[in-house]
């Protein structure tokens, strides 16, 4: 199987409705482009005060409307939304949906991130966040799709989790930090593709944010590490080809998930 995947940069910011309409751009120049999956990053909905007033749940105005665009554009849309719930903190959710216009499946970021001091940043997304409690790994037309946020990406053991279910793509939408990414975003974003022999897409959001700056750089890594797309530091949209032949030849190659000790780890 082969498609065209999308990773669109973008700079989320506190007006929702304007938040809303850029997504709608953006699908539209990637279904344009011949993208068959669009993948916008973590929280694409609302970035900025009143997180948890802006979730909302699913299903609801915001996935209505990616449901809608979807089945509109007849391709696949992965995009991060805050995700009410009756009580407590909302989730941070990556919510798949298909060119039916169907929710396909929804992810709950399992790692709440936490930093001290980093470019003199605190931040602990526990006090605002409910952590979710599954890995996902979802069954769509283009294949198996590893669904992952963020931080998460620092915890190889969910990547190879997804990778033994069949995943031969690996989806990251974030929010990294500046002073992060300048040095672990390519390096964790490669050792996901090598480790796995599987395709890595990165979306990331750039720009200054409340706290911090963003630090963009969306990238898409083949299985055997390479580079095949990156972004700069401003909004964009990067393409690039997912072909399963591909996987094949690298996994035939260097079948390290084969030569796992199952008996020993």
């Amino acid at each position: 199987m082969r498609y065209q995947v999308a990773a669109v940069q973008m700079d989320t910011g506190s007006d929702r409705e304007a938040n809303l309409r850029k997504i709608e751009t953006f699908a539209r120049e990637a279904a344009g482009h011949g993208a068959s999956l669009v993948v916008f990053p973590e929280r694409a909905d609302y970035m900025g005060r009143g997180m948890r007033e802006q979730a909302e749940p699913i299903p609801g105005d915001v996935s209505g409307i990616l449901c809608s665009l979807a089945k509109d554009l007849r391709i696949h849309i992965l995009c991060g939304v805050g995700e009410a719930q009756p009580e407590g903190s909302p989730w941070n959710t990556l919510l798949l949906v298909g060119p039916e216009g169907e929710i396909l499946s929804r992810y709950r970021k399992l790692h709440m991130f936490k930093v001290e001091g980093v470019g003199g940043i605190h931040v602990d997304e526990s006090r605002f966040t409910e952590a979710g409690e599954e890995i996902i790994t979802a069954k769509s037309a283009l294949g198996k799709l590893g669904m992952s946020i963020c931080y998460d990406l620092r915890f190889p053991e969910m990547y190879r989790r997804m990778a033994m279910e069949g995943a031969e793509a690996l989806f990251v939408p974030s929010d990294f930090t500046y002073d992060t990414g300048k040095d672990h975003w390519e390096i964790l974003l490669r050792a996901r593709a090598i480790e796995n022999t599987c395709y890595v897409v990165g979306a990331n959001q750039c720009g200054q944010k409340l706290r911090y700056r963003a630090y963009g750089h969306s990238m898409i890594l083949d299985p055997w590490g390479r580079v095949l797309a990156e972004a700069g530091e401003t909004e964009e949209i990067i393409y690039a080809e997912i072909d399963s032949d591909v996987i094949e030849e690298v996994r035939q190659k260097m079948p390290s998930l084969d030569n796992r000790r199952g008996d020993v780890y």
